[in-house]
Parts: C-alpha cells; sequence; structure tokens
C-alpha cells in the first residue's frame, strides 16, 4: 500500500527519496488522484518537499482539473436550462421538479473541499420517478439521448435499477445518468428516495445537492455496495474529508448521522466507511459514536472478510503491476455487490441473459472482421 498511507500520514514525503516521489505519481495517476494530492499538499503545506519536475505536474494536474470542474459546473446549467428553460412547457416548468446533481457534480458545485482537484467522467442527477418521463423528454429535447442498450438492458435499467439507461450529449461527448433513487429497487438495501428529497439543499434556481448526511451516506453506499473499484481510493478520501469537515460544521453531526443512517436503512454501509477510514486513513471518530456504530457491524464472517478485502482492492494499482491478492479481492466484491444487488432468483437468470448477450456480441463483431 501507497497512496492511502500517503494521505493517512503526509508528514512522511520530507524524507522521501525521487523514487517515492515518482511512484506516488503514479499510483496517482492510475487513481484519478493526481488533482486532489496536489490540493491536498498545499492544504499540509508540503509543497516545498516535492521535486522540481513533480510540482509542474501538480500545478498541470490542478490545472486540469479547474477545465474539469468548469465543464462540470457548464454540463449542470445545461441541464438546469434543459429542464426549465423558457422553450418547454407550463406543465413541466410548473411541476417545481427538483434536481440533485450527485457526486462529483454536487461536490464542485457546492464548492466542498473534496470537490477541488476531482475530474469527474459523468453526471449523475437525482430527481423524483414520477418526473423521470418529463425530465427524460426535455433532456432528449435538449440533445442527450440513450446509450445503445439491447430491449434486456431496458428492462434491467427501468424495472430493477434506480437509473434509467446512461444518456449521452450528441454534441459534447458528456455522460449523464439519471436516478431516482440511490439503490436498486431489487437490492437487500432500498431506500426510500421521498426522505433524501426532504431535506435537498438548495444551490442555485432549481439545481439542489443532497443534505451534509445524505451525501456522506450516498459516497457510502457507492463504494460499499455498487462494486464499482476503478475509483475506489478517491471515494474513501472523500469519505475521510466528509466526516471531518461536516463534524466540525455541526456539533450534533454524530448523532444525527446515525439516526438518518437507520431511517434510511443504511447502517452497513456507513458503518463500513468508518470502519475502513479510520483504519487506513487514520480518520478521528468520537468514542461515544463508535461504541454505538458497533451495533451494525454484522457477523463476524462478514465483518472479517472485509476486513482482508477491502484493504487489497481500494489501493491503486498501475496496469501491469497488478497483484494476484488484489485481483481475487475485487473480483470477490465485485460478485458480492451482485448479490446484494438482486436475490438469486434474478441474478441468475441476469447473469444467463448477459452470458448470451456477449457470446452474440462476440459472434457479430468476429463475422464483421472476417468480411
Amino acid at each position: 500500500m501507497f497512496i492511502l498511507p500517503f494521505f493517512k500520514n503526509p508528514d512522511q514525503v520530507k524524507s522521501w527519496t525521487i523514487h517515492e516521489w515518482e511512484r506516488l505519481f503514479q499510483l496517482a495517476r492510475a487513481g484519478r488522484l493526481m488533482g486532489t494530492i496536489a490540493f491536498f499538499l498545499r492544504e499540509k503545506e508540503l509543497m516545498d518537499y516535492v521535486p522540481e519536475k513533480g510540482k509542474w505536474m501538480l500545478e498541470s494536474a490542478q490545472v486540469k482539473a479547474e477545465r474539469g470542474r468548469r465543464q462540470s459546473l457548464w454540463e449542470a446549467e445545461c441541464l438546469r436550462r434543459a429542464i426549465f428553460g423558457k422553450d418547454l412547457s407550463e406543465k413541466i416548468r410548473g411541476n417545481q421538479i427538483p434536481l440533485v446533481l450527485l457526486k462529483g457534480a454536487a461536490y464542485q458545485i457546492a464548492d466542498l473541499p473534496w470537490g477541488r482537484g476531482r475530474i469527474s467522467v459523468d453526471v449523475d442527477v437525482l430527481t423524483p420517478i414520477s418526473a423521470l418521463p418529463h425530465v427524460e423528454a426535455a433532456l432528449t429535447v435538449a440533445g442527450w439521448i440513450p446509450q445503445k442498450k439491447s430491449e434486456y438492458d431496458e428492462h434491467f435499467y427501468r424495472d430493477w435499477m434506480h437509473e434509467i439507461p446512461p444518456m449521452v450529449h450528441l454534441d459534447r461527448k458528456t455522460t449523464l445518468d439519471l436516478h431516482h433513487t440511490i439503490l436498486p429497487r431489487t437490492g437487500r438495501l432500498t431506500v426510500n428516495a421521498d426522505f433524501l428529497f426532504q431535506e435537498i439543499v438548495r444551490i442555485q434556481d432549481n439545481l439542489y445537492v443532497l443534505s451534509p448526511r445524505d451525501m456522506l451516506l450516498h459516497c457510502a453506499v457507492h463504494l460499499f455496495q455498487d462494486g464499482e473499484l476503478d475509483n475506489s481510493a478517491r471515494d474513501l478520501i472523500d469519505l475521510g474529508t466528509m466526516f471531518q469537515y461536516f463534524s466540525e460544521k455541526d456539533h450534533d453531526f454524530w448523532e444525527q448521522l446515525l439516526e438518518r443512517a437507520q431511517l434510511l436503512n443504511l447502517t452497513r454501509p456507513l458503518c463500513h466507511a468508518v470502519i475502513f477510514c479510520r483504519e487506513l486513513l487514520g480518520t478521528r471518530f468520537p468514542d461515544s459514536f463508535l461504541r454505538e456504530i458497533q451495533k451494525f457491524q454484522g457477523g463476524i464472517i462478514t465483518r472479517n472478510l472485509m476486513k482482508f478485502l477491502v484493504p487489497l482492492a481500494i489501493e491503486p494499482e498501475i496496469s501491469g503491476e497488478e497483484t494476484r491478492r488484489a485481483a481475487l479481492a475485487r473480483f470477490l466484491l465485485y460478485v458480492r455487490s451482485h448479490f446484494l444487488r438482486m436475490p438469486l432468483r434474478i441474478l441468475i437468470p441476469h447473469l444467463w441473459a448477459k452470458y448470451r448477450q456477449r457470446r452474440k456480441e462476440r459472434r457479430k463483431k468476429a463475422q464483421q472482421q472476417e468480411i
């Protein structure tokens, strides 16, 4: 491990060699963390210890991150205009549809510390399920079209998942994920989205973000339930910063966070977030909060398995240097995420359908190559 220990104890860089700095930058690129590290080193007043060439690389990463931030904010503005623009029907504008930005776009539009230096690949938005037809129609008129999906994929997204199929803008090629809740409807854990909308925070006209508690819980859900581990180190670092930042802003944050997790049925992802932020990042928590959260750790087998797998899977690795242990850990966590998303009666037919679909696509591709 290298990246997470750096964030846990940044003062170690004072005695680093050039080779250790090179390793940090290589892994940071792999984990999409260069911009984050640039801001982190400046915040900790450690830039004087960075080699000259490294400073140029960090400055470049900051410029790239700023360009990505402006693009993300522009996409949010385009969404707002698409849904609430003057050319749309009174029916849509009169409904007062809440458009809630999620993840990277939310962090950046709200100017939160963990959004600085971050490069977001796509834009994630939450809107009520009752508003989906109106919102999807308005976005289509504005140039966002669904990615090509099979009939089965359409059924998978629209009947079982927490979002509709991804949409891509015809001109800008940006991807939009339109959610109506934050967990699949078929999952072992589900969230009543009405509770989320009750506490959304207005940022500007018709654009909102989740409340601090819900924002943190959604990040924990994304990391420990979704099974997407490409940027998992970044997500854990975000969580560690959120715990510290929100608790400093609100003295009642810890008690309210646990109450909120219980209401939303998200105590297990929160428990994982606490365990691994504490273990891997050194995040501090009140003793009273730790005593309460221990009640939701789950069985000893699950607890020990996660403690073994997550540290192996979460650390970024350079292409070609992946270890078998880390690859196995990521695979097992990916399998776990599928069991959490669907019961076996749905999961087994789903895996069979996806296998047949991929086999058909490979045959079609092979035939095209022969021609």
